[in-house]
């Protein structure tokens, strides 16, 4: 009984916990579906809001389409109307103008095409003819051209040709006045002293007339070959000593300069004539020794150049009383810095010098030179600048590595590099007199390089001095061809202006190693003085004793800065140096020489 009893309160235990589980399982099926059902209910309130909004679009589209059919049906009808109208004219007239429309159609489209192909062979030929007068026009102006070139170069020729006659002739007619006067003053003095001695006088009246014809007699004045005379032979005419001659008379002892042997002579003017005569050959005598002493001036004035460049780039000694200069070191930047601070102040004093000394508008003439039609030109001049540039860097280079007067003597060989550049670029031979001068002008370089000794000068001042002189050859070459074409002045202030754009170029690799200072800019500015100095010099020198003479005094910079660099600085050169200093003058000078009495090529 009891484990019945036992049994049975375990199974009411459990059912009553199934039943509660049950119970609990209920309530949550029932909060589910509650959930489940709210959901749907929102659900179906959201779709039937939705579609009530759409039915609403839809109704609105309907009315708008039936609006649309009525109005489309109301035009249908108007077009029936038309239509019905239309149909209602002429057949026959329709007909015609669908045939003027087809006609009109027709037509228009052959003359179309016949325009296109008249057009076109219209173009063809005119374009045929145009390209043959083109060809025709350059082939006429090629040849008027070419025509025109060789009479120029035969005029040229010409030019040349009788150029060379009339100086060959002007030397020969002034040896033969020479000669002639030079007679005649001494049969004058003979005469004077036979007529002193016999104490004869002649007054008649046509007298000198009756002597002085057939003085000289063709008879009796012998002809050589060549056009050379013996002046020995020539009669000379009596003069009667009389006061009242029509001709001058000279004393035996009068040593003064003549003039015309048979001009009338005047016994009230005959002071004013003898100080006119006197004074042509003077003036002319005073004139070239005026032009002397400018070049060698001007040679000075460069050659001081040269030492003040040395102090820029070296501490020196300055006539033994104090130290001075080192202002910067040598080298390529600090040249094209040097170079800078002089052109700075050069270039705008030598275009004020142009303007005001020489009357020279170089604005106008660089304005010409930038014309398309003298593009090369412009090119050349530019070349010139750049090779001058060059030139000045490598010369200020050396000046600052090596003594002065052995800088100045090995930038000297540029006259045999000219020579040298003449005959590759133009043909121009050296003669064998040439060569001589050339080799002895090398025998002083090497004998100024010292070359017999172990004790030698830097090799890159060596090189820089002979680049400079190479580069100043190619400068001077270019720049005779610009010459023909440009004013020499214009021509040098253009070519400062050039040279110190260049300069500016190379702003960026010398600010980093250069320093400017008070001292510097004054040095420089010193250095631009003697430019323009040493130019107007050179130029006022030439005009008073010619070209050709006055480069044979130029040679002498050498000696002149050798001279100052051991006055003002104390440094000199050994014996062997020295004798190649003065043989490298004297042979730029014999150089010179030769070109002065050079025969122009034919």
């Amino acid at each position: 009984m009891q484990s019945l009893a036992a049994t049975f309160s375990a199974w009411l235990r459990g059912d009553f916990l199934t039943m509660e589980s049950n119970n609990i399982r209920s309530s949550a099926y029932e909060q589910t579906l509650a959930g489940v059902t709210k959901d749907l209910s929102d659900l179906r309130a959201n779709i039937l809001g939705k579609l009530s909004r759409e039915i609403l679009i839809l109704q609105a589209q309907k009315n708008a389409l039936t609006d649309d059919i009525q109005r489309l049906q109301s035009q249908r009808k108007e077009l029936e109307v038309l239509t019905v109208a239309q149909q209602g004219m002429n057949q026959q007239e329709i007909q015609r103008q669908q045939w003027i429309e087809q006609l009109a159609q027709a037509i228009t489209y052959h003359l179309k095409n016949d325009v296109i192909v008249t057009n076109s062979q219209t173009l063809n030929d005119h374009s045929e003819n145009f390209e043959q007068l083109m060809l025709n026009l350059d082939n006429a102006i090629r040849t008027t051209f070419q025509s025109l070139q060789r009479d120029v170069d035969t005029y040229q020729r010409d030019l040349d040709d009788q150029m060379q006659r009339m100086y060959s002739q002007r030397q020969q007619g002034e040896l033969m006045l020479t000669a002639l006067v030079e007679r005649i003053d001494e049969y004058l003095r003979r005469s004077g002293s036979a007529s002193d001695r016999l104490g004869g006088t002649n007054t008649g009246g046509n007298s000198a007339t009756t002597n002085f014809t057939g003085a000289i007699d063709s008879g009796d004045r012998p002809s050589f070959p060549n056009g050379q005379s013996d002046y020995s032979q020539i009669k000379v005419p009596t003069f009667p000593s009389n006061n009242g001659s029509q001709y001058r008379q000279y004393a035996p002892n009068d040593t003064r300069p003549y003039g015309d042997p048979t001009e009338p002579f005047n016994d009230n003017s005959s002071d004013d004539l003898d100080t006119a005569r006197v004074g042509q050959p003077v003036k002319r005598l005073n004139d070239w020794w005026y032009g002397f002493f400018l070049v060698l001036g001007a040679s000075l004035v460069l050659s001081l150049q040269n030492i003040l460049v040395r102090v820029i780039f070296s501490n020196s000694n300055i006539l033994g009383l104090f130290e001075f200069g080192g202002l910067i070191a040598p080298s390529i930047p600090n040249s094209f810095a040097l170079l800078l601070l002089r052109m700075l102040f050069a270039t705008p004093i030598m275009w004020i010098v142009a303007r005001f000394i020489f009357k020279v508008d170089v604005l106008r003439d660089f304005q010409q030179l930038l014309d398309p039609s003298r593009r090369l030109l412009f090119w050349r001049v530019s070349f010139s600048a750049l090779l001058q540039f060059a030139s000045f860097a490598f010369i200020y280079l050396a000046l600052g590595i090596l003594n002065p007067g052995l800088a100045v003597t090995l930038f000297f060989i540029f006259p045999t590099v000219t020579v040298l550049m003449a005959w590759f670029l133009f043909g121009e031979r050296p003669s064998n007199d040439r060569w001589l001068v050339i080799g002895v002008i090398y025998l002083g370089i090497m004998l100024t390089y010292n070359i017999f000794s172990a004790n030698k000068p830097d090799t890159w001042g060596v090189i820089s001095a002979m680049l400079s002189g190479i580069a100043f050859a190619g400068y001077i070459v270019s720049s005779q061809a610009c010459f023909k074409q440009l004013n020499p002045v214009s021509f040098t202030a253009i070519n400062f202006s050039i040279i110190l754009l260049l300069c500016i170029g190379t702003l960026p690799f010398t600010l980093s190693s250069i320093s400017f200072s008070l001292p510097l800019v004054f040095m420089c500015f010193l250095v631009a003085l003697t430019t323009l100095g040493g130019y107007l010099l050179t130029s006022f020198g030439t005009k008073l004793m010619g070209a050709a003479q006055a480069s044979i005094v130029s040679a002498s910079g050498p000696v002149f800065t050798t001279f100052l660099a051991f006055v003002l600085l104390g440094s000199k050169l050994g014996f062997i140096e020295l004798f190649g200093v003065f043989l490298v003058t004297g042979g730029v000078g014999l150089l010179s020489l030769q070109n002065m009495y050079k025969r122009p090529s034919r």
